[in-house]
């Protein structure tokens, strides 16, 4: 048995679907990313699982436990952090930590928590939270959620308003807890992030789950790409639109799906005929961003 299991659970506001029938799991140990468009569910399916709002049907079963609004029992192995971390203005992070591990029997250890987090710094010190920078109450919450030694931890953007540094070190430290048996259940927008993370897929729309796969294999089977990087990118997206051809911009590159008649050297030969210095051009598989644009344009062509 799974450490977290779904089954057909349902959730309506009203006429609307926020969960439509839906069935996954999380096995110890795994870093599963819920990726999905606004609006899609993911939100609402975190919140049902951790506790925070009731559902229609089916059933949510954590560590061999049924959870609802009404059974919450089963919860005090799950850490979270849904949307913003429950931080009060005139506390210290030191303080924080000490308040949430005082009705647990068998919390983290403190130093070695906020060590890992980074909150033990003189940034931190005796400053009160509410001077703290959005990035700061972030770390802050991830500790928090991570303080009753969890089997499960449920994060909502955990990423938000982080530095690179940070998300390096956020990341870091996921992966070696995980390592150490603790399964994750992470949403979040900042998708090549996902991609680096997590060991397994789910992919939700309109409150249904539409793929359940694992990272690697969910990614293997996306479309072959150019990537091309010009020193007018732009340009380089509108010859490869005048060709005809599937092609997106993408931070310092551009995009284009390989298919009959399109490889790295029919692309390398669009741009140097039309004057463009090109200083790289690799051939490889579409993104996480890229295949999930792909899942959710083929559901919405069955709508």
């Amino acid at each position: 048995m799974s450490l977290l299991e779904l089954h057909h659970v349902s959730k309506n506001f009203g006429s609307y679907k926020a969960m439509d029938n839906v069935s996954f799991s999380v096995d110890t140990g795994r870093i599963v990313a819920l990726i999905g468009p606004n609006g899609a569910g993911k939100s609402t399916t975190m919140r049902a699982i951790t506790g925070l709002m009731s559902y229609k049907d089916g059933e949510i079963i954590f560590d061999e436990k049924l959870v609802s609004l009404a059974k919450t029992s089963s919860l005090a192995k799950m850490g979270n952090l849904i949307e913003y971390p429950s931080i009060y203005p005139n506390f210290t992070a030191r303080d924080h930590m000490n308040y949430y591990a005082m009705d647990s029997k068998d919390h983290a250890d403190i130093e070695e928590l906020m060590h890992l987090t980074g909150i033990d710094g003189e940034k931190f010190g005796k400053r009160k939270a509410k001077k703290f920078s959005l990035g700061m109450k972030q770390r802050l919450g991830i500790a928090i959620s991570l303080i009753r030694n969890p089997k499960l931890v449920v994060l909502d953007e955990p990423m938000n308003g982080l530095d690179p540094q940070s998300v390096r070190d956020i990341r870091n430290l996921i992966q070696t807890l995980a390592k150490k048996g603790i399964s994750f259940l992470i949403s979040s927008h900042q998708l090549d992030e996902l991609q680096r993370l997590a060991d397994d897929v789910v992919i939700i729309n309109k409150g249904k789950i539409l793929r359940r796969d694992t990272m690697a294999d969910f990614l293997a089977e996306g479309k072959s790409a150019v990537n091309v990087q010009t020193n007018d990118n732009e340009k380089m997206l509108a010859i490869a639109k005048d060709a005809g051809w599937e092609a997106t911009a993408k931070d310092d590159h551009v995009t284009i799906t390989v298919t009959d008649g399109v490889s790295a050297q029919t692309v390398l030969a669009k741009a140097t005929e039309a004057g463009l210095e090109v200083s790289d051009i690799q051939t490889g598989k579409t993104n996480l961003e890229d295949h999930l644009l792909e899942v959710l344009s083929t559901d919405a062509t069955r709508v």
